[in-house]
């Protein structure tokens, strides 16, 4: 071995071991159980529309008694759309899977003697499904229901809650009626129950009928929960032998949040409180119902108001309590779960295998002593700085997309009629300060931006860009075509998400560029703004090593690099990047025969499809090897593969698509697609030839712009943000091609007016 290769050898193997260690350590939080108590029961009190902020804003006090001992979570009330109402939020919950609905006739689910249109509930259901029912409610709607999910690409099992409860002895019922109307009519607003029904539509037990409900004119649709009557249904669900779970909604909350559009916002708030005051009091007599040492107590919300955007409260309090938070394998993080996991929750409490169906996974506890209100303000300040994110995200993007474009043109007209050296050089600083607005996105979270304003955000992103784009210029002082400073600003992206990724992505939770529980499905790891940077300012970053460092050594330093990002990329307890994987592994194959100057042939194509395949197979063994609650979806995906076939594959591969044709063409990215692909134009029409003019001094330049083409097209493809990477990408290229171009020396004849040589 030569002395040469020995350190590559060894910093090569120091990756593997940091990447290795966390993934066979589990990479678990501190203090989280990894088998909790098994529960006898399961109660799952439903309070629609419930918030952090509202446990902060009222007095509550049974809701307190059994929160002060329970792990907390904001909750992504996520299903087939981002924000679930009542049927698709309960179907979710009955699947493990996210699910749709069929509005208008999702709460259709009627007790069996139950007449609706001449005809009782159960002949109506018989005459739909051809089954005869046997137990205490059906839904009506379930054959349309069925059909709405089979239209969809998640692969979603319908009642897979319940079937899993009666395969492992064990019983599901639901309690509660939000029924309501101001007008003539029937209404029928019992989607609570499709959380309980089994594979048929079945409601086994519990009570969905009018006699839950008083008449009261002083509440939403003149009618409320009568207390009595649904704590002597719970005592009866309660007492049937075995494990169990039953679902009581706080349906009184659900009737206000359906009253909203009727009255105006005073009207409201003093409905919502009564409500609140009175599903308080409810859970309060559903408690004595309960054995806190031997039973499992769910509060969640499960949905909100139509438009609404917040995170909803969850929390869990296993048999003895256990304070802290709740994570999952789906979020990977303490603090946040979605709808998805609820239901794996439930099985996990009573000890209960998950089916292979579901695509959530239990909530663990993670064991915090901190009081009551310190955690839920925590959680509402996880909120804030989520649902700010959501509102920091087309103004960062615009000021970055816009500030590009203005680059781009400006450095145009300059090197078209031959402006000074002062002002080539100021565009060029702009170019980098343009391209310091993505690495300070990320920076600017150390500071609480939510509590300077969208305006003091954008501001304090920007002057952290001015003083990056100062401090790179410096690299270059005295040397005015230096590539310095370019490359301080290429580094800096790349190492502030490399250092973020590996230590916790912290900086990218409610990032600009980033993600947020209120926005995105994925807590954790690369985002697919941050994989476009990364993969951009790497490729740049190989082409300048393969340059300055000598010989071969040149290339070695690249390709380390190239392998560095895709271990970061690809590793579960990282990244977690498969698309940034399958689309930045082909980039580094093409940047490595592009450097040595190989021709790419068949063979060249199958040796990067070989790497690639090595890559997801060797990412996929180690998010294999961890712990299955702990797996992210790499890991997920393989096991359901291992177990189901390619089914699941493919309706990864539909959803992608979807969701990539979606985004690709209403985001602001999309736009410098075509401003990049007009300064390509320009640096290859104009007669001065700029664009060989760059490559003459940068000639390893081309190999990282075809390894940068390779990670946009196939970023783009593979991954749902579709052309944004794309976009992203481009705009990265475009100014460092910009910073190149206005470096360049204007020609003497271009300088005294003459046509400038051919």
């Amino acid at each position: 071995m030569t002395s040469s290769a020995r350190p590559r050898l060894v910093a090569l193997a120091l990756l593997l071991v940091l990447a290795v260690v966390p993934v066979l350590a589990g990479a678990t939080e501190v203090g989280a159980d990894p088998s909790p108590p098994v529960a006898r029961k399961v109660l799952v009190i439903s309070v629609p529309g419930v918030t952090w902020a509202d446990l902060q804003d009222h007095d509550l006090p049974a809701l307190r008694a059994v929160l002060a001992d329970s792990a907390l979570a904001g909750l992504a009330p996520r299903s087939t759309r981002p924000r679930s109402g009542p049927g698709d939020a309960y179907l979710t919950l009955s699947a493990g899977s996210r699910a749709a609905t069929v509005a208008g006739v999702d709460g259709q689910v009627l007790g069996l003697e139950e007449e609706a249109s001449g005809s009782v509930a159960g002949d109506i259901f018989r005459r739909r499904t051809g089954e005869a029912a046997d137990g205490a409610a059906v839904a009506l709607a379930w054959p349309g229901l069925e059909r709405a999910n089979a239209r969809q690409p998640y692969g979603t099992e319908l009642g897979a809650l319940a079937d899993a409860l009666g395969d492992g002895g064990a019983s599901i019922a639901a309690i509660g009626n939000a029924d309501g109307l101001d007008t003539v009519g029937e209404s029928y607003e019992r989607q609570v129950g499709l959380a309980a029904a089994d594979g048929r539509g079945v409601v086994g037990g519990g009570a969905l009928d009018p006699e839950l409900l008083v008449e009261d004119p002083s509440w939403p649709f003149g009618v409320r929960l009568d207390p009595k009557a649904v704590v002597g249904e719970l005592d009866r669900a309660w007492a049937t032998p075995g494990p169990g779970v039953v679902v009581v909604e706080a349906s009184d909350l659900a009737r206000a949040l359906r009253y909203r559009p009727l009255v105006d916002d005073e009207r409201y708030q003093r409905m919502w409180a009564d409500a609140l005051t009175a599903t308080d009091d409810l859970v309060g007599r559903l408690l004595a119902s309960v054995d806190l040492e031997r039973d499992a107590v769910v509060v969640v919300a499960p949905y909100l108001q139509a438009g609404d955007r917040d995170l909803t409260a969850v929390a869990l309090r296993p048999p003895g309590g256990a304070p802290g938070y709740l994570r999952s394998a789906s979020t990977q993080r303490a603090g946040f779960l979605t709808l998805v996991d609820l239901a794996p929750t439930f099985l996990d409490q009573l000890g209960i295998s998950r089916p292979e169906s579901m695509e959530g996974r239990p909530g663990l506890v993670v064991r915090d002593p901190a009081p009551l209100e310190r955690r839920i303000d925590h959680l509402v300040e996880l909120n804030r700085s989520s649902r700010f994110r959501e509102h920091l995200l087309t103004p960062t993007s615009l000021l970055a997309v816009v500030g590009g474009a203005l680059v781009v043109a400006a450095a145009i007209a300059a090197h078209a009629n031959a402006w000074s050296g002062r002002a080539r050089r100021a565009i060029g600083v702009a170019a980098r300060v343009v391209l310091a607005v993505l690495p300070a996105s990320y920076l600017a979270r150390l500071l609480p931006l939510e509590d300077l304003g969208e305006a003091g955000a954008l501001a304090t992103i920007a002057g952290l860009a001015v003083a990056v784009g100062a401090v790179a210029s410096v690299a270059g002082r005295g040397r005015p075509r230096s590539r310095r400073p370019l490359i301080v600003v290429l580094a800096l992206m790349a190492l502030v998400l490399v250092i973020d990724v590996v230590t916790g992505s912290h900086l990218s939770l409610s990032a600009a560029f980033g993600y947020s529980a209120t926005g995105n499905s994925r807590l954790y790891g690369i985002s697919n703004y941050s994989y476009a940077q990364l993969a951009a300012a790497t490729c740049l970053l190989a082409a300048w090593l393969a340059l300055v460092v000598p010989g071969r050594r040149g290339v070695g330093a690249a390709m380390a690099a190239m392998g560095t990002t895709i271990l970061v990329l690809g590793v579960p307890v990282w990244g977690s990047d498969v698309g940034g994987v399958l689309a930045f592994t082909p980039a580094a194959a093409t940047f490595w025969f592009a450097v040595r100057g190989t021709r790419i042939r068949v063979r060249t194509l199958a040796v990067g499809a070989g790497a690639t395949a090595v890559a997801i197979a060797v990412f996929g063994a180690l998010d294999l090897a961890r712990p299955v609650d702990d797996r992210g979806h790499l890991g997920r995906l393989l096991e359901r593969i291992g177990d189901e076939g390619l089914d699941p594959l493919t309706s990864v591969v539909h959803r992608k698509l979807v969701a990539n044709l979606e985004v690709s063409t209403g985001s602001v990215w999309v736009l410098a697609i075509p401003v990049g692909l007009l300064l390509w134009w320009f640096l290859r029409q104009h007669p001065d030839r700029p664009l060989a003019r760059i490559v003459a001094g940068f000639p390893t330049l081309p190999a990282g712009l075809r390894a940068l083409l390779v990670a946009a097209v196939l970023g783009s493809l593979l991954n749902d943000s579709g052309a944004i990477i794309g976009g992203l990408m481009a705009l990265i290229a475009s100014l460092a091609l910009v910073e190149r171009l206005v470096a360049l020396e204007v020609p003497a004849a271009v300088r005294a007016g003459g046509d400038p040589p051919g």
